[in-house]
């Protein structure tokens, strides 16, 4: 009989138990591992097959991937170039997908890098350069930990090595390649995204006029939820390159995150200023009021998006969501009516926030309190896609 269809959460879930017991093993017996690796490799691909026979490959892939990081992570000496290449050869046959070794060219290098083995480190990761912006990164770590043990003496000029991971980190800089793609390293605390940081605190000292490298930062830390640490990046970016809008835009986010009112304002006033004729900084403005429940700042703001022709019904769909958050139910209400009527051809739109509304309205304490910031995500989302914000 075929196993019956699974909710994808409860697969997760067995598979994270299956992770566990994995590892537990190879802890227990890492020996009997290192010394049978065909037997040992092909006992976990049986195990994959028969309890979840209908897995699909990426994810049976990454759990090989997720072996061979587990192994290398107990291994108590500095494996030799056979075994590593002898695990390599194992975990690729018996991976669904023969191509696209990166995640595990990765483990391997960063088990080199910590042996001091840098060159082959080098070797192990050049030819994934631009797949993630992290493998670039660690290769410029490479070059760099080589330059430093060559000279440990302090230098005026740099030598080559460390050219070398200038220019690596310059070229990051360049490509602007992807984060995200190894996820088997998405962790907080990976090694690899210990020398990700490292790497790119050197870069804000050895390139203080590239903008991109903070623009990584930030990416990044909105990927970990590292949000003080945003806040200081920006605060940094801001000052060095005040007329770009992707760092303003940012630091207005994370201070309405950190609640800092007075801090997003001033962004605010800083971006009418430099954008006087856009819509953007008007937008902040009345969102800033809303959130605070300020009628003279609202009305303020408003005044001045009538004058620079801000879409009426976004304005009347605002004037509703202002009404909620000030928690006024029957004006709401009204003014809600209105947006619908200004807003033809979007039944598929104001429909749903109807009912959301109905909840504000109708519902008890804990459900007005739901509704009112679901209502408020979703007219904050909509606002941005019709006036083509930049999230």
């Amino acid at each position: 009989m075929e196993d019956a269809w699974q909710p994808e959460a409860l697969r997760n879930r067995r598979l994270e138990q299956l992770r566990a017991t994995m590892d537990d093993y190879i802890a227990k017996n890492t020996e009997q591992v290192e010394g049978n690796l065909p037997v040992f490799f092909g006992h976990v691909a049986a195990t994959l097959d028969k309890t979840f026979p209908e897995l699909d490959d990426r994810t049976y892939d990454d759990f090989i991937d997720a072996t061979v990081f587990a192994l290398l992570g107990v291994t108590s000496e500095a494996p030799t170039p056979e075994f590593l290449d002898k695990v390599l050869r194992h975990a690729m046959g018996n991976k669904r997908r023969r191509k696209g070794r990166a995640t595990l060219d990765v483990v391997v290098a960063l088990k080199l890098i910590d042996s001091g083995n840098y060159y082959q480190a080098i070797e192990c990761l050049t030819p994934h350069r631009g797949y993630d912006g992290r493998i670039n990164a660690a290769i410029a770590y490479c070059y760099y930990a080589l330059s430093l043990a060559k000279n440990q003496k302090s230098r005026l000029r740099p030598d080559d090595l460390e050219l070398h991971a200038r220019e690596e980190m310059l070229n990051l800089s360049r490509v602007r390649a992807p984060l995200n793609r190894l996820g088997l390293f998405n962790r907080k605390d990976s090694r690899l995204n210990s020398i990700f940081w490292f790497m790119l605190d050197l870069a804000f000292a050895w390139f203080p006029s590239e903008p991109e490298f903070y623009r990584m930062g930030v990416t990044w830390t909105k990927h970990e939820g590292d949000v003080e640490r945003r806040n200081h990046l920006l605060a940094h970016a801001t000052e060095r390159f005040s007329d770009d809008r992707f760092f303003l835009t940012e630091a207005f986010n994370t201070r309405v995150e950190l609640r800092n009112g007075s801090g997003a304002a001033a962004i605010v006033k800083q971006m009418m200023q430099q954008y006087p004729d856009d819509l953007e900084p008007l937008y902040y403005g009345m969102k800033l009021a809303i959130l605070g429940a300020q009628p003279r700042s609202y009305a303020s703001f408003r005044k001045l998006a009538i004058l620079k022709e801000f879409p009426r019904h976004l304005l009347l769909m605002l004037d509703a969501v202002f009404e909620v958050m000030c928690n006024h139910k029957m004006e709401s209400y009204v003014c809600f009516g209105e947006a619908k009527k200004a807003s033809p051809g979007r039944d598929y739109y104001t429909t749903a926030l109807d009912y959301i509304l109905r909840d504000f309205i109708e519902g008890d304490e804990e459900r007005a309190k739901r509704a009112r910031s679901t209502f408020f995500t979703a007219m904050d989302q909509y606002c941005m896609q019709v006036l083509k914000i930049r999230e």
